[in-house]
C-alpha cells in the first residue's frame, strides 16, 4: 500500500523540527510506504507503536512478540537509506543525503500471545514523524571539535612558553646564587686580607718603637 499524505509532506518542506503524526492499521506481513519530499540533509525521526486487535477483549493492546521493519529508499538515487527492525514500540532515523522523493515504508510482523500467526489479526501502527534541522553531515560538529582542537593547542603553546620561562628563571637564580656565593667568598678572602695587613702594619710599627725607644734608651 502506498499512500502521499500531502499535509505531511508540506509540513516537511516547510520548516525544521516539526513533528507529524499519524495511525493506520495492517495485518501481519502488510507493509505500509509513504511517498514524501525531502530537501537535502534534512535530518527523520520516527517514533511508532503498533497494538493489536484482541476479539476477545474487545481492544487494542500492546503485544511485544511484534516486530516492526522499516526501510528508507532516496527514489532518485535508487539507494536505500535505511533498513532497521525492532520491537512493537521505539523509533528510527536517517537523513536525506540528495534533495527528492523518498519512500518511507513500515511493516508489521508477528504472532499472537496464544501463537499462530497474525493472519486475521489487525494491528494499528501509530507513526509520529519530527523532521529536524538540515543535517549538516557533522560539520558543526567537527568545526567545534577543530575550535577546541586549536584552544588546546594556544594553550599547549602557553604551557611550553611558561616551561621555557620558568627554566631559564631557574637557570637565572642559579647563576644569582652562584655570584653571590663568589662575592661572599671573595669579601671574606679580602677581609682575612686586610686583616692580616692591619696586623703586620701594627707588628712593624710596635717594633719600630721599641728600636726607636731602646735607641733613645727611654726603656
Amino acid at each position: 500500500m502506498l499512500i502521499r499524505p500531502a499535509a505531511l509532506v508540506t509540513l516537511l518542506m516547510a520548516a525544521a523540527n516539526v513533528v507529524s503524526g499519524l495511525h493506520f492499521y495492517l495485518r501481519d506481513g502488510e507493509q505500509q510506504c509513504f511517498l514524501e519530499e525531502l530537501p537535502k540533509g534534512v535530518l527523520i525521526t520516527g517514533h511508532y507503536k503498533t497494538e493489536e486487535w484482541r476479539e476477545a477483549e474487545n481492544r487494542y493492546i500492546e503485544n511485544p512478540a511484534i516486530t516492526v521493519a522499516m526501510t528508507a529508499d532516496d527514489n532518485n538515487a535508487a539507494h536505500r537509506v535505511m533498513n532497521q527492525k525492532g520491537g512493537h514500540q521505539g523509533k528510527f532515523s536517517f537523513s536525506a543525503g540528495n534533495p527528492g522523493e523518498h519512500t518511507i515504508c513500515v511493516q508489521a510482523l508477528g504472532a499472537q500471545a496464544g501463537g499462530g500467526w497474525l493472519s486475521s489479526s489487525v494491528v494499528r501502527f501509530t507513526l509520529d514523524i519530527d523532521v529536524g534541522e538540515p543535517d549538516d553531515g557533522g560539520r558543526e560538529a567537527v568545526e567545534r571539535i577543530k575550535s577546541m582542537a586549536d584552544k588546546i593547542k594556544v594553550l599547549n603553546a602557553q604551557l611550553e612558553e611558561i616551561k621555557v620561562e620558568q627554566k631559564y628563571q631557574r637557570e637565572r637564580e642559579l647563576e644569582f646564587d652562584a655570584a653571590t656565593a663568589g662575592i661572599k667568598r671573595r669579601v671574606v678572602y679580602w677581609a682575612f686580607v686586610q686583616l692580616a695587613i692591619v696586623g703586620a702594619v701594627s707588628y712593624w710599627q710596635l717594633r719600630h718603637l721599641r728600636r726607636f725607644f731602646e735607641a733613645k734608651k727611654l726603656v
